[in-house]
């Protein structure tokens, strides 16, 4: 067994895992988009649970004359493009990863090559998904008019706004592109690592483990291989979303970069209202929606991707 790989099945290809990843992306917006709603609202408004839930609701279960609006709660999941953002997000996030990795590890090592490799392929994410990620948030959040913000009606609207925010078309919509890079990049490589290290404990207990860890271990291994794996990504991703201060930290200035380019032109200058406003609580706000929202959605996408390429590779051998 090679201890160093990333324990994903490759038996039917790239091309595979990609497709299969994408269907879990697409499946993890459709079931989860609230989620992330609720995530970008506290960010934008760097509130706390109770509050953000207020705010929504004031958006859209309630018309401007008072009344109840149930149906309101599906403009969570406005606009559709959210959906391609997920999907080519999710189709090209493990198997171009473990691509480059393949190239890099023996110059890198283990964990210098998977750095270089997750640095490489986020970059390739965001180059990919960081129009539609702007596109998302800048048009999602903004509802009826909310400190000043008025509803944005058409992706050439939003595109326009950021673009004369910015000053050119690639700056305007790519806006919030830096922080993008930094939360994505530092939730790859952190869950990448915890997978790997996970998968070969599973496979061997490390020396010194705790009893409880190795009691844990012996659960894990009573498992069928699907539900074990994808517990190992549910752990993982619960490790890489909350022991990475700088996957918090690049997804609160990434939003309000993208809800007002106006406003926040810089990451530098958003990072320091941010700080001189709210402080280091700042940096993690939305932190328990976010995290409920990617443990569940990557656990939900990645086990797609794993339980799919394997049925397909069997079929193929």
């Amino acid at each position: 067994m090679d201890r160093d790989a990333l324990p994903f099945p490759l038996a039917a290809g790239y091309t595979t895992l990609a497709l299969n990843g994408a269907k879990g992306g697409a499946t993890k917006y459709l079931c989860l988009q609230y989620l992330n709603y609720a995530r970008w609202t506290s960010q934008q408004f760097s509130c706390n649970l109770p509050t953000s839930l207020q705010i929504m609701a004031s958006l859209h279960l309630k018309s401007e004359s008072g009344q109840w609006t149930p149906l309101g709660f599906l403009k969570f999941w406005r606009p559709a493009v959210t959906l391609l953002n997920e999907t080519v997000h999710w189709g090209m996030k493990v198997p171009l990863c473990m691509a480059l990795y393949q190239e890099l590890r023996s110059s890198f090592g283990a964990h210098g090559g998977l750095a270089a490799a997750t640095a490489l392929s986020t970059a390739g994410e965001v180059a990919l998904t960081g129009w539609s990620e702007r596109f998302g948030v800048h048009m999602g959040r903004l509802g009826r008019v909310v400190q000043g913000l008025k509803q944005i009606g058409s992706y050439r609207e939003s595109l326009r706004i950021a673009c004369e925010a910015r000053g050119n078309l690639l700056l305007g919509a790519w806006a919030g592109a830096g922080g993008l890079w930094v939360r994505n990049f530092s939730w790859n490589f952190t869950f990448f690592e915890w997978k790997r290290f996970l998968h070969n404990a599973v496979d061997r207990t490390p020396e010194n483990a705790p009893q409880w860890f190795q009691d844990h271990l012996d659960w894990l291994r009573s498992l069928e291989k699907k539900n074990q794996a994808n517990v190992l990504t549910f752990e993982a991703a619960t490790l890489g979303t909350y022991l990475t201060f700088f996957n918090m930290a690049g997804d609160n200035i990434k939003t309000k970069m993208q809800v007002d380019p106006v406003r926040y032109t810089s990451v530098r200058a958003t990072a320091g209202e941010i700080w001189t406003q709210h402080g280091l609580l700042g940096f993690t706000r939305g932190s328990l929606f976010k995290g409920i929202y990617l443990i569940l959605g990557s656990t939900l996408a990645i086990g797609i991707q794993e339980r799919l390429t394997e049925i397909m590779a069997a079929l193929l051998r």
